[in-house]
């Protein structure tokens, strides 16, 4: 890893309403590049809008349609990698819910949610994979909203070698600070448990399919703290940090407090064969 700096930035994202959504994320991207970032994260289904139970608005769009190719030429006019949600359709007709990187080249990969709770069953499947992505200065992966709540996926996309994890959310039903005291129980430990950076950010206000969000965005250091947070969650709000590479090296240094490097994955398989 490199020294770096990223971004998460809350959004309204309107259902539907893909042109003011891509309008909104071509802004946000280019006020990041302004702002001398290397990675941008933008909450979950952002361009799409969230409306879990209705599976016909807003419309699936493929992996390769329209709006992917407009972000792709974003990402290769401007150079910034910035991760991007969609509702995608894939070639078979499985719907799924996607979070896409972009950068100089275009298309760099994407990832599938792979936790569907209740509500969004039957609205869009789970995906199988956990990748891992390669920018220059750090590898980073990704969990999309249910996701965190699962420390395996942390673990393994840490133990795959990134040391940025990225959780986009379109999280609504609580106040903001509600919501802001839930995810500080969890979501500081997916950090300090993995000694790695996390950064999450939400979408916020009406998106016009009854659904109002009240943001909570933020990003930690590897030893689970908070570094830098949204102040508002009635507004959107960009949230910047710069990530030093001798930080991660000094949190990593004590052998008893990286704890990774103790697990023991034959004893965890022995024990889920067991049960």
């Amino acid at each position: 890893m490199q020294d770096l700096r990223i971004a998460v930035t809350q959004m309204t994202c309107v259902v539907g309403d893909t042109a003011a959504n891509l309008a909104t994320v071509v802004r946000l991207v280019q006020q990041a590049r302004d702002a001398d970032v290397d990675i941008l994260c933008l909450p979950e289904l952002c361009v799409s809008g969230y409306n879990a139970g209705d599976n016909d608005h807003p419309v699936a769009e493929p992996i390769d349609g329209p709006s992917v190719r407009h972000l792709a030429d974003l990402g290769k006019d401007t150079g910034l990698t910035f991760l991007a949600g969609l509702l995608e359709r894939d070639v078979s007709g499985i719907v799924y819910n996607t979070q896409l990187v972009f950068g100089p080249s275009g298309v760099c990969g994407h990832y599938r949610k792979t936790h569907v709770p209740t509500v969004e069953n039957g609205t869009w499947c789970q995906g199988d994979d956990l990748p891992v992505f390669d920018h220059p200065k750090a590898r980073f992966g990704i969990e999309i909203c249910y996701d965190s709540h699962f420390p395996e996926v942390s673990t393994e996309l840490a133990e795959c070698g990134a040391k940025i994890l990225f959780l986009p959310h379109a999280s609504g039903g609580e106040t903001r600070e509600d919501k802001q005291a839930r995810w500080l129980r969890y979501m500081p430990a997916r950090a300090y448990d993995n000694a790695v950076y996390v950064a999450v950010c939400n979408q916020v206000g009406d998106n016009g399919a009854e659904r109002v969000f009240t943001g909570v965005s933020f990003i930690c250091n590897a030893k689970g703290e908070v570094v830098a947070e949204a102040e508002h969650g009635d507004r959107e709000e960009m949230v910047i940090a710069d990530l030093k590479a001798t930080d991660l090296v000094e949190t990593r240094r004590v052998p008893e407090t990286f704890f990774r490097h103790f697990r023991r994955p034959g004893l965890y398989s022995r024990w889920r064969r067991k049960n």
